[in-house]
């Protein structure tokens, strides 16, 4: 029945022309890639007045795919005619019954909204609206209900052609995949890491996701999450990178040596993103991502976010560093992740039952000297 998807968008409005047109393009990109990865034939993308319009007689098949690109705030599969009030009206009845019986409603509340985006049609907004609502009053008699309508019908006018609607389903919304560069994201098999991660690909940035390896079953696990998160990448190519650290022993074994078992957990996120550095910069990202929730484990105090922020000259960002856990376990339960990242996994056995709280830089540095023979890196500001 429908024969075109209606694409709103919400920042990328505010961009000046040129800008705008960008990012439209990107974003069209980003739609015909959604679209053929999921088998969804389209005849059309094109961009019109602040909208993009997707041709397809699969319009309510696409709108799984759709609402999971970025840049896309809300969407309606749609009819699109002829702008004349004949027609309009028919088609406004006919998507009106027909959700009428979704619903399984006897007399449901209805208004009508309508949109005069370009001004070639004769009539304004408000008489559009009042003619619609007058003939669908006429043959079914139900209430008008301004403020509280069960069914909205929703049209919108653009250079002589109509859209006519009765969904408007909201997405993610954010900035296109593939406008804001790339950014390294480690990802371990917990659940606030691929939450940083779904956050950052919101805000338009294209991951390389980094997992620095500790058993077969956790990298199992990793691997799930990451097909997850891939489902709201559009626009994104990397795929998952693992490190196998050489020398995680060798810290555990001197540390242990030393009595400074402690400070384990911190050594190990400091050689984290030294690995992420270094991938970093063989792919040309401009940052690191982590997973740190302030004050929710001994190594993401500030302290210890100070120190293991010295591994890397790169912009080391946390965009989970103000949640708490509830605010990242109801994304995560959102997004698909939070079930995969509670799956079993290994025991990581070097995790201290004691780790140090509030690490200090000096003392880090002397177990440095004491463990790799040489100073630790420091971030050059």
């Amino acid at each position: 029945m429908f024969n075109v998807v209606i694409i709103r968008y919400g920042e990328i409005g505010t961009k000046s022309r040129q800008t705008r047109r960008w990012f439209e393009d990107i974003l069209i990109n980003n739609i015909r890639e959604a679209l053929v990865s999921e088998g969804i034939e389209y005849k059309k993308i094109k961009a019109k007045h602040g909208r993009i319009i997707v041709k397809t007689n699969k319009a309510l098949e696409s709108v799984e795919a759709l609402k999971r690109v970025f840049g896309i705030v809300s969407l309606s599969p749609a009819m699109e005619i002829d702008a004349e009030l004949d027609k309009m009206n028919k088609i406004a009845m006919k998507l009106f019954r027909k959700k009428k019986r979704e619903l399984g409603l006897e007399n449901p509340r209805f208004r009508v909204t309508a949109r005069r985006i370009t001004k070639d049609f004769p009539l304004k907004s408000p008489e559009i609206q009042a003619k619609v609502g007058e003939y669908i009053f006429e043959n079914e008699e139900n209430e008008v209900d301004l403020y509280n309508p069960q069914i909205e019908i929703g049209i919108e006018i653009m250079e002589g052609r109509a859209y006519i609607f009765v969904d408007k389903i909201h997405a993610w919304g954010g900035l296109p995949i593939g406008t804001q560069g790339k950014v390294v994201v480690l990802l371990s098999g917990g659940i606030d890491s691929p939450v940083a991660a779904f956050l950052m690909m919101k805000r338009g940035v294209e991951i390389i996701p980094v997992h620095i390896y500790t058993g077969e079953k956790t990298l199992e696990k990793v691997r799930k999450i990451w097909n997850q998160l891939k489902k709201y990448g559009y626009g994104g190519k990397g795929e998952l990178v693992v490190v196998k650290p050489e020398n995680r022993n060798r810290i555990i074994e001197k540390l242990r040596e030393m009595g400074k078992e402690n400070y384990t957990c911190v050594f190990c996120k400091y050689m984290m993103v030294r690995h992420a550095d270094r991938i970093a910069r063989e792919f040309g990202a401009k940052g690191i991502v982590m997973g740190d929730s302030l004050g929710q484990v001994a190594s993401q105090t500030l302290e210890n976010m100070y120190i293991v922020s010295q591994a890397s000259d790169l912009p080391i960002y946390r965009p989970l560093v103000g949640m708490d856990k509830e605010e990242i376990v109801r994304i995560a339960k959102e997004i698909g992740t939070f079930e995969l990242s509670t799956l079993p996994e290994e025991e990581i056995p070097f995790i201290p039952k004691h780790p140090i709280i509030r690490g200090s830089w000096e003392e880090f540095r002397k177990l440095y000297r004491a463990v790799f023979g040489e100073e630790p890196r420091k971030r050059q500001c």
